[in-house]
């Protein structure tokens, strides 16, 4: 979504890659500059008067969309987990909804 509501806030931000993805110190780095950019976008809609370059109707509804677009992929990675046999205890899958908290 950054990409046709606000390109100019992908400068710095980079693609991880299939070999990169083990590295922790870049996925932490890549995570926290992603959100900020995407705290930048959020800021920025709301102060254009609730608008999303690219997305109807208003910025309350990107953010809901933003949110179940994650959820969507916290799914896919559990299930991707469970269906190759590393199954994922109670305490790491509530864990996962709790931030801030571990």
């Amino acid at each position: 979504m950054i990409k046709a509501a606000a390109p100019d806030l992908l400068k710095g931000l980079t693609k991880i890659e299939n070999p990169q993805a083990k590295d922790k110190k870049l996925l932490q780095k890549s995570l926290s500059a992603s959100g900020r950019a995407m705290d930048t976008l959020l800021s920025q809609s709301v102060a254009a008067g609730g608008k999303v370059k690219g997305f109807k109707p208003h910025v309350a509804a990107f953010l809901g969309y933003l949110i179940s677009h994650e959820s969507h992929h916290r799914g896919q990675i559990m299930l991707s987990l469970k269906q190759a046999g590393h199954r994922v205890d109670k305490k790491v899958q509530y864990g996962i909804w709790e931030w801030g908290v571990r």
